[in-house]
């Protein structure tokens, strides 16, 4: 029985025990951030343990609203004080002006409680989180995130896999055969309308009609119950460097992202490490205008090239040149949730938690004792009221 209820104790009020479920959260935390792999860390992990925290706060939550309409709601058994007092008075009388006061008494007597909104502010709370948590753990069973660079071109169909740069997908997800195919129509390239560049695209279902819409970052296109969002434009150049010698020191595609801040009329960079150089590209795409800077031996060559203009340039030690130039959008593509319920279980679960700080339990145990009662109390109130028993 002492181990039942020890388990019972840790399974349904326990607050230390919910800090178990929160070591691997931290654990996912600490690797991303510090970039390192540890073992068993990872999406299955993670959804298995938010789905068993689910569990055990719903197992709350059942607890506690079953027991909202009774009298006695908390428990002799719960959660008792270990320290007590006397006081002349017996516990009989003392049981019957505690009575008065809106006090519920169990069958012997010894356990009383004051139905208090404390404890509907616990139901709250675990309703809640339930809320919360088991809305959050069906988005990740029916998780879709994925992520293309895509430039223009014949459509790409999103229903295979190798389309994408990186894709997760849950055990409960979409078919991926369901997915419509993409076709970018236009890239427009950063200006007062689009600050971060924009990018036209359809979406061609199997049936039915081509949807079309512009992309741009931050605000994403809503589509079969999938958001489609424009991350970033990209610029890939193959570039190629050698010696004068005609020795090859790099040949390689680099990407180049968008810069923060603009670096004179440059707005892309990139960098980019071979065996024997270092350096970084800065991009100008209204004119095909690259900088390349390129560092070797602690020395540093700057260069401009045009693409499509210049075949190849000198300067110091090198020759320059850019044999591609991709022009790509980032594109990803998630799977909506229900953020909504996500809003409404944090609320209630904090006016719960609101509720439950502010109002504390009133409850009271009697024994019969050579003096007259001991006494073991929680709450103020409770305690002020056997200050007022104990005065003849």
């Amino acid at each position: 029985m002492n181990a039942e209820s020890k388990l019972t104790r840790l399974i349904l009020f326990s607050p230390w025990f919910l800090l178990v479920f929160l070591v691997l959260p931290l654990a996912v935390i600490l690797s991303l951030t510090l970039h390192i792999e540890l073992p068993l860390i990872g999406f299955g992990s993670l959804l298995v343990n938010n789905i068993c925290l689910a569990l055990l706060v719903a197992c709350r939550f059942v607890w506690y609203l079953s027991r909202a309409g009774k009298g006695i709601r908390y428990g002799a058994t719960l959660q008792r004080p270990a320290g007590s007092f006397e006081t002349p008075v017996p516990c009989v009388e003392a049981t019957g002006r505690l009575t008065k006061a809106g006090f519920n008494f169990n069958r012997g007597g010894g356990y009383g409680e004051k139905r208090d909104l404390g404890y509907l502010g616990t139901t709250f709370l675990y309703g809640g989180l339930s809320l919360l948590l088991a809305t959050g753990c069906w988005g990740n069973l029916r998780q879709f995130s994925g992520t293309l660079l895509d430039g223009i071109g014949p459509a790409t169909k999103l229903s295979e896999a190798g389309s994408y740069r990186s894709l997760t997908m849950g055990p409960f997800a979409a078919k991926l055969s369901l997915m419509p195919q993409l076709k970018i129509l236009s890239q427009i390239l950063p200006d007062h309308t689009y600050p971060k560049g924009a990018t036209e695209i359809a979406l061609i279902p199997e049936r039915g009609v081509p949807v079309t819409t512009v992309l741009f970052p931050g605000v994403p296109f809503h589509y079969g119950g999938y958001d489609f969002t424009m991350s970033k434009l990209v610029f890939q150049p193959e570039l190629v460097i050698k010696s004068k010698d005609s020795r090859m020191l790099f040949d390689s595609f680099v990407q180049l992202d968008p810069l923060v801040q603009k670096r004179g009329d440059f707005t892309f960079y990139g960098s980019f490490t071979g065996n024997e150089v270092l350096g970084g590209a800065y991009f100008q795409p209204e004119k095909n205008l690259m900088m390349l800077v390129v560092t070797r031996n602690g020395k540093r060559v700057v260069a401009d090239l045009q693409f499509q203009i210049d075949q190849q340039v000198s300067a110091g030690d090198y020759v320059l040149s850019c044999a591609k130039l991709g022009q790509w959008s980032e594109i990803s593509i998630v799977h909506r949730r229900h953020t909504a319920l996500l809003w409404v279980g944090g609320f209630i679960a904090l006016l719960g938690l609101a509720v439950r700080v502010a109002i504390r339990p009133q409850r009271v145990w009697l024994e019969e004792s050579a003096g007259g009662c001991r006494v073991s109390a929680v709450g103020k109130e409770t305690l002020s009221l056997i200050g007022k028993v104990s005065v003849r």
